[in-house]
């Protein structure tokens, strides 16, 4: 009888499956390895080999399922270099998490990740990815959580993505999607938590009901977008939401009284748009809410004492609003509060010693409003405080510092600038040893400073500037700048920002200035301090950007060797004695984009190295000892960003040098020094003196919209050149008090920007060209002191200006003057729009304006100058015609 042997099915299928098993894991590890070599070099993978392919599940960043298949790939923090286009995103058919974090990926996403069908958590956040995010991406059916926020990565067509069901969390934050809201979004009905801040999404989420199917929406961030329209009515239907962000976009009118259907909201977000109205009753009753921020809208009214109802409340901002009235006696029972940012509103009154009773508060802004003193002393008591602004507030104090802010320790950020102080800085001050920024500027403070500056070994930020403080600048950080700082300081110095214009410091530059190695920003401008510079002071120039020594009496060479490694962007060294040359080494300094060194005695020739610094914008040389021709040599295009030149006052001959600046043009730059250490920001302003008929005026604010060429007060010869006619940018021109002879050139015309013109006290003829009546923006003419002839130009600007424009050109006739012309037809007075060659037709030349005297028609500051300083009403209108072209020009 034949037996058989029953076949062994089970331990087949077992060998199989360890068989498959075994070739899906070479298959993993080969794809990894692959992976790698395509990447730049690193440590943290060494242990990817097919050497080491028995041990795949314990390479780093690798974990691996019960069957020994990769599930999780976390590589977060590894400092990889490389793409993701060598990824084998068809060979993980198991992984189901995919970490690749905080690296320095770049290059597109590609389409094949839709293959990793198991995946349910993807982050490439924080990496350098760029293009379009593939509408692959959806096909992942299975994820939980997407994150691609902090890359460069951009939007195309949403309507390609597929709805995402499982979908909770979902981050795009910090990329350059520019588009409507994502309709796929819409309808991935698990989100909780929804992040598309600092984008450019556009869009009135008011029309359409985005947020309808969202109900278990907790978090949603649309931060610093351009969203526009009223508050999205279909928000509210978001009953589950706890965080909402609108800040930073377009949104306008009320907030809804419906605000309370948000019922477990803990915080809202909505600075920085244009909300406006008061606060709606029922904002009150949200009774979890945690933080309030409405900073930078136009909200008004009074903030109501039923703000105690919002007894949750940890951080209040109503930070530049219109609010008005006394404090609330109640918004002091909201005894958690940490942050009270109350600043720039108009609220009035006395703060009450109520004050006291918020002992977790770490954030008082109570800055430019209308507060009157006494401050109470209960704020003393508030131990916690490590952020104060009391800024601005003309009647809070009794002149003085009070004493009791010693008792402050804990502050690191003290701002009590205009605040009508008066007398010595209180030791109180040299108490608070944990002060990073402190600004006491623009008040009447005397005596010396070094004795409180001594204790302060955690300064970061100093502005003192534009008090009447007093002593010998050697004195001065003697704690810093001498052997006796603590060992932690002394290789790391921790002084960044010090502004002492506007005093009365005297003495020369100790050398031990040079070992304040951490300085970005040095202003010593509008003091009594003299003597040479230091020689070490250009090696400062390697870490400093702005460098202001104005108005005071240095005198010697400016320092020579400054070195290649040059970070200056702004030097002014106006008005002071040095001599000697412009230092050639100026040409290491590539940065460079504002120089004044106006108002010495410096000599030689006009220094032609300049022209290497291709990002200067501002260039002031006046009243100095310079002489001969302006040459550019064969420079093809010399200063390629220069809005700002000032030569006058000097002995420059030849011919006028308009060709070398025709490049003339504002910019939406800022000449702004802005940083930010340990959350606290603080800026710097550069400022150039310019005059204006005859006086000077700093001009900081708007510096950057001005554009001018002053060349007065030198020994230019021969016709002003025709190619004037391409400076269309140009704001002001003088060039008065020179040699010039000749006609006005009518291709004037074209400098359609023009509004100042200084010619006089020079050698021209002819008439004054009638095209130019046409110059619609011209605000103030000199055409004084000529040998201009003919009859004055009646159309235009040209009705406004007075006698005194035209005054010592005996054959000029006409109104204003009172020599009446002669009983002969005049040309005609239209305005020629021709190209034609004007060398030697008197009727076709024209006119521009400006001032007296030699000096720079350029300045007109802002309204701010005008109002503070009571000046002409040119002055207005100059700022109100430039405002307005450069709405029109950036909108």
């Amino acid at each position: 009888m034949a037996h058989f042997v029953k076949p062994c099915y089970p331990l087949l299928f077992v060998f199989f499956l360890s068989l498959l098993q075994s070739i899906l894991t070479t298959q993993e590890g080969e794809a990894l390895v692959k992976w790698k070599n395509s990447l730049a070099p690193s440590s943290f993978l060494d242990s990817w080999s097919l050497t080491n392919l028995d041990n795949l599940c314990n390479w780093t960043g690798i974990t691996c399922n019960s069957a020994g298949s990769v599930s999780l790939i976390n590589l977060c923090e590894k400092q990889l270099d490389g793409m993701l286009s060598e990824f084998g995103f068809t060979s993980f058919p198991n992984l189901n998490n995919l970490t690749l974090a905080v690296n320095n990926f770049s290059g597109p996403i590609p389409a094949a990740i839709e293959n990793l069908t198991e995946l349910r958590y993807l982050d490439l956040s924080n990496n350098y990815l760029d293009g379009p995010i593939p509408f692959q991406v959806s096909h992942l059916q299975r994820l939980l959580i997407l994150n691609l926020s902090r890359n460069a990565l951009q939007a195309l067509n949403w309507s390609n993505f597929s709805p995402m069901p499982f979908l909770r969390i979902l981050k795009l934050s910090r990329n350059h999607l520019a588009s409507k809201f994502p309709n796929f979004i819409s309808n991935s009905h698990s989100l909780t938590h929804l992040d598309l801040s600092y984008n450019m999404f556009t869009g009135d989420l008011a029309c359409e009901p985005i947020f309808a199917n969202l109900h278990k929406l907790e978090v949603l961030s649309l931060v610093d977008n351009s969203f526009e329209g009223p508050f999205p009515p279909n928000i509210f239907k978001l009953s589950k939401l706890k965080r909402l962000a609108l800040s930073g976009n377009k949104f306008s009118g009320p907030i809804p009284n419906d605000i309370r259907l948000l019922c477990d909201l803990e915080s809202l977000y909505l600075g920085n748009n244009s909300f406006e109205g008061p606060l709606p009753p029922n904002i009150f009753k949200l009774s979890k809410l945690k933080d309030l921020v409405l900073w930078r809208n136009k909200f008004s009214g009074y903030i109501p004492n039923s703000i105690n109802l919002l007894s949750a409340l940890e951080a209040l901002d109503l930070y530049s609003n219109f609010f008005e009235g006394p404090l609330p006696p109640n918004i002091f029972k909201l005894s958690k509060l940490r942050i009270l940012s109350l600043g720039n509103n108009n609220f009035s009154g006395s703060v009450s010693n109520n004050i006291g009773l918020l002992p977790e508060l770490e954030t008082l802004y109570l800055d430019s409003n209308l507060f009157e003193g006494p401050l109470p002393p209960h704020i003393f008591k508030l131990s916690k405080l490590r952020y104060l602004d009391l800024s601005n507030n003309r009647n809070l104090f009794e002149r003085s510092i009070p004493i009791g802010l010693g008792l402050l320790t804990n502050l690191n950020y003290l701002d009590l600038h205009s605040s009508n102080l008066s007398g010595d800085i209180s030791s109180a001050i040299g108490n608070l040893k944990l002060l990073v920024f402190l600004d006491l500027s623009f008040n009447q403070l005397t005596g010396p400073l070094s004795k409180i500056v001594s204790n302060l070994t955690n300064l970061i930020y100093l502005d003192v500037s534009h008090n009447s403080l007093s002593g010998n600048i050697s004195d001065l950080w003697k704690y810093y700048l001498s052997g006796n700082i603590p060992k932690e300081y002394k290789d790391h110095p921790t002084l960044e920002y010090i502004n002492l214009s506007g005093n009365h410091f005297t003495g020369e530059l100790p050398t031990t200035i040079c070992n304040v190695t951490s300085l970005s920003v040095l202003d010593l401008s509008n003091n009594g301090l003299s003597g040479a510079l230091p020689n070490c002071f250009a090696n400062l120039a390697d870490r400093l950007l702005y460098i202001n020594l104005a108005n005071n009496q240095f005198r010697g060479t400016i320092p020579t060797t400054l070195s290649k490694s040059c970070q200056l962007t702004y030097l002014n060294m106006d008005n002071n004695e040095f001599e000697g040359l412009v230092p050639p080494s100026l040409a290491n300094c590539k940065h460079l984009k504002i120089l004044d060194i106006g108002n010495n005695k410096i000599g030689g020739t006009f220094p032609s190295w300049l022209y290497v610094l291709g990002e200067l914008e501002v260039l002031v040389l006046r009243s100095n000892k310079l002489y001969g021709t302006i040459s550019g040599r064969s420079i093809e295009d010399p200063f390629p960003k220069l809005r700002i030149v000032d030569l006058s006052d000097n002995q420059f001959t030849g011919h006028l040098p308009i060709q070398y600046f025709k490049n003339m043009k504002s910019t939406d730059n800022m000449y702004n020094y802005l940083n930010s250490t340990g959350g606290i920001y603080f800026t710097y302003e550069a400022a150039v003196s310019l005059t204006v008929k005859g006086t000077e005026y700093e001009i900081a604010n708007n510096l950057h919209i001005y554009t001018a060429i002053d060349l007065s007060c030198n020994k230019f010869q021969g016709e002003i050149p025709k190619i004037i006619g391409e400076l269309r940018w140009l704001a002001l021109l003088n060039l008065s008090h020179n040699s010039l002879t000749g006609p006005i050139p009518s291709l004037l015309r074209n400098m359609k920007e023009l509004q100042s013109l200084d010619l006089s006290s020079n050698q021209l003829t002819g008439a004054i060209p009638p095209q130019l009546t046409a110059m619609t923006f011209l605000e103030v003419l000199n055409l004084s002191g000529n040998h201009l002839s003919g009859e004055i130009p009646q159309k235009g600007q040209f009705s406004t200006f007075n006698n005194d424009s035209y005054l010592g050109n005996s054959a000029l006739c006409g109104l204003p003057l009172t020599k009446k012309c002669a009983n002969t037809t005049s040309p005609p007075q239209e305005v020629g729009n021709g190209d034609e060659d004007d060398a030697g037709d008197e009727w076709t030349w024209e006119a521009i304006v400006m001032g007296y005297g030699c000096g720079l028609i350029c300045g007109l500051s802002s309204a701010y100058i005008v109002l503070k300083l009571g000046r002409p009403w040119w002055f207005v209108r100059y700022v109100e015609v430039l405002q307005l072209k450069l709405m029109k020009r950036y909108a």
